[in-house]
């Protein structure tokens, strides 16, 4: 899958003031927590996280790169949660730091492809039942999608979780659960002529 990468800096200082003050000069603050991880607050810029938050969802892998003491650190993380104003403006960015080598639980979204199925041709109706389905991956496994082909549903016919192969990451839904499928057209109720009607009720 795809990295973002951001460039931070360490953030001496909490409270509400400084947060509206560094909102003022153009940064956001942040902060990295995690299992067995020291907190760290930082800050990022403004301009640079309106670059790159369009690609970044709850299953991107992020890689935090911050100077300190002459050398570049870096930390793995993913998106926890963004706060914002009534306005839509960032307040606050929270990130979870992760370890290359320990698996996380993340939802990835469904993407249906492969055209028109052979029973929507037949007048059948596409349903799906899952748009995302939660997965285990190590971070650097996730992917940033499922792909299910629906091209060759007839009407009738269902993927079901079970279905779906994805090396190296374990799909955490039930494997019977179906995921899309194509139920038959409805049925159009034929509505008799209101003289007809009336014939048969006298």
């Amino acid at each position: 899958m795809d990295e973002v990468r951001i460039q931070a800096q360490k953030r001496i200082g909490t409270g509400k003031g400084l947060a509206r003050k560094l909102r003022r000069d153009g940064v956001i603050p942040a902060i990295i927590y995690g299992k067995d991880v020291v907190p760290v607050p930082l800050t990022i810029s403004d301009r640079q996280w309106r670059l790159v938050q369009h690609h970044v969802k709850s299953n991107t892998l992020i890689k935090i790169e911050m100077e300190e003491g002459g050398r570049t650190e870096e930390k793995p993380v993913m998106l926890k949660k963004t706060q914002r104003s009534i306005t839509g403006k960032v307040l606050h960015v929270d990130f979870l730091q992760v370890s290359m080598e320990r698996s996380v639980q993340v939802e990835v979204p469904i993407h249906l492809i492969g055209g028109e199925p052979i029973g929507v041709t037949k007048g059948g109706v596409i349903e799906q039942h899952l748009r995302t389905i939660m997965v285990e991956s190590l971070p650097g496994q996730i992917p940033g999608a499922i792909e299910v082909d629906i091209s060759k549903l007839d009407i009738g016919d269902s993927i079901h979780v079970h279905e779906i192969s994805l090396p190296g990451t374990k799909l955490l839904e039930h494997p019977d659960v179906a995921i899309v499928g194509v139920t038959p057209p409805e049925k159009e109720e034929v509505t008799a002529p209101a003289g007809e009607t009336a014939e048969k009720a006298g």
